[in-house]
């Protein structure tokens, strides 16, 4: 259960940059983080429109501005999203998903990409994300934080009231201030969220973490000033399709962060060392001398089902010339079983449910083949179904 208590005062000072306010009014903070987290989880779609700045800074240094943007963002079940992005000083660029296919798009160029593949949620601890504009990754968090602060946070209080315009109205509404648990550094987190406490209209999120490394903090700020926040409502699947406008020109590539390609190619391919959902034991080094392909795959992803057979053929033409296919899953070692059962997927099967795999290839959309060769080097990526015919042209190239 959630404890009131005096937040630390080494956390006060990365707040909102604003006068101390008066003790707002008597409200249970604790039960209101218990709500506004549950309502966050429950949610299957949810859109916002916000103003977003992200800051930095180490101890006895101000403030850095490290990332400006409008964001309108909308979400729905099975990976779907729509994005829109105006980052201060660079182009805006709209990012599509229907859970089938993902859409890339930068307006003042007239450029669009499409590939088919499903988009994975970001991991807390590093991956693809580290890649996006700093705005983007915070923006597509934001929810998904929301919905954590019960199980994160250590001391609640109201944080007095602060004035707000939301949906075009003025209020004055308390702001719930939330502090997470320390981590095994001594680093903490604390969000201030302000709120309307009868409808949970939020209206401004700011949310601050200390890192502690070797006696040194490290702060990093996101402020969010939302001008609407729509939690569970029905959007229309419209919202997550992609018409590209009039002129508009399909290529390969569009110069937004995180969407031209693998960090890996041609580097040396990361090492692992997991278990399979039988319980055996892979460790990625000791392949050296094969050609190995992981392909990252997850049940729920339409375009892997597509792909899985076409990785399965590859698996039995090949594996007497040596190729060893690994399939890659994060939903657990029940889900990855009963499908690879169900579809006789011939291949071993990584149980990556911690995420370990995932974070280190910086996976952040399926399917997502990587191919190995024998000297342990990453050769060639594919973001999404290919073509039986891609496939097996990247195998060729390898010597098979």
């Amino acid at each position: 259960m959630l404890r009131r208590a005096a937040i630390p005062s080494c956390l006060i000072l990365f707040c909102a940059l604003r006068p101390a306010h008066s003790q707002g009014p008597s409200l249970d903070a604790a039960r209101m983080v218990r709500d506004l987290a549950a309502r966050c989880g429950a949610a299957r779609a949810y859109a916002f429109d916000a103003q977003v700045q992200v800051e930095g800074w180490r101890s006895g240094t101000p403030p850095r501005l490290l990332s400006a943007a409008k964001a309108s963002y909308a979400a729905g079940p099975d990976g779907k999203y729509w994005l829109r992005l105006e980052p201060a000083g660079k182009d805006a660029y709209v990012l599509v998903s229907d859970g089938e296919k993902t859409w890339a798009y930068v307006p003042a160029l007239k450029k669009y990409t499409e590939t088919e593949a499903a988009a994975l949620e970001d991991r807390e601890d590093g991956g693809a994300g580290e890649e996006r504009e700093l705005a983007e990754s915070v923006t597509r968090s934001l929810i998904s934080d929301l919905a954590r602060l019960a199980q994160t946070t250590e001391a609640a209080d109201i944080n007095g009231t602060q004035s707000v315009k939301y949906q075009g109205r003025k209020h004055s509404w308390p702001v719930l201030r939330a502090v997470s648990k320390s981590d095994a550094h001594g680093g903490r987190e604390v969000t201030e969220i302000t709120l309307d406490p009868e409808t949970f209209a939020v209206a401004r999120v700011l949310s601050a973490h200390v890192s502690i490394e070797k006696g040194e903090k490290t702060f990093l700020r996101a402020i969010f000033e939302l001008t609407g926040l729509r939690l569970d409502e029905d959007l229309p699947e419209s919202t997550f399709v992609f018409e590209p406008p009039k002129k508009a020109e399909l290529v390969d590539a569009v110069p937004i962060p995180g969407q031209t390609g693998s960090f890996l190619l041609n580097q040396p391919a990361p090492d692992f060392e997991l278990k399979t959902i039988e319980g055996e034991r892979v460790h990625l080094a000791e392949l050296r001398g094969h050609p190995v392909l992981l392909s990252f795959w997850a049940s729920w992803c339409g375009p892997c089902r597509k792909e899985l057979p076409e990785v399965a053929r590859l698996h039995q033409q090949f594996k007497g010339k040596g190729l060893v296919v690994l399939g890659v899953n994060d939903e657990g070692k029940g889900t990855a079983r009963k499908f690879a059962e169900k579809n006789e997927l011939p291949f071993p099967i990584i149980d990556d449910s911690g995420g370990k795999a995932h974070r280190l290839y910086r996976v952040r959309a399926i399917p997502s083949v990587f191919l190995i060769d024998g000297e342990g080097k990453v050769v060639r990526f594919f973001l999404g179904a290919k073509s039986p015919a891609v496939l097996e042209a990247a195998l060729r190239s390898v010597g098979l």
